[in-house]
């Protein structure tokens, strides 16, 4: 189970649970130098479709055109997805910021291991991890 998982499985109302992401987020972009920051992460325990796909594309481009500064910082929690729209939604993000760090909660696997490799710096706890997506 990812990290976001646990966290929006706790039984908080939904404007707090809202409250306390963007208490968290303005946290880590104060620490990191205001950077901007962007948060990508499936609820990997749940039962429905959560690996990166075309729908995804647009709605990350559409984020990051709304991002100010040229420093990007990504929490990213997957567990993987199509190589081809990563490859194509790293080229924006290259594109449009000339410093990017993903920080990896959880697991960032298969193409999820492809987007953090595109970083310039991967942030990551003794818990986390990168690779090749184990099934049970």
């Amino acid at each position: 189970m990812g990290i976001y998982t646990e966290y929006l499985d706790k039984s908080f109302d939904w404007p707090a649970l809202q409250a306390e992401r963007k208490k968290q987020l303005s946290r880590i972009a104060q620490s990191r130098g205001g950077r901007a920051i962007l948060t990508f992460a499936a609820a990997m325990a749940k039962d429905a479709p959560i690996a990166i796909d075309y729908d995804d594309r647009v709605p990350i481009l559409d984020q990051i055109s709304n991002l100010e500064g040229d420093k990007i910082d990504i929490i990213l929690e997957t567990p993987g997805g199509s190589a081809e729209i990563v490859e194509d939604i790293v080229e924006h993000i290259r594109n449009r910021f000339a410093e990017v760090a993903m920080i990896i909660p959880g697991y960032a696997k298969s193409a999820g291991t492809i987007m953090v490799m595109a970083g310039d710096e991967i942030l990551m706890e003794p818990a986390s991890a990168l690779g090749q997506l184990m099934h049970k």
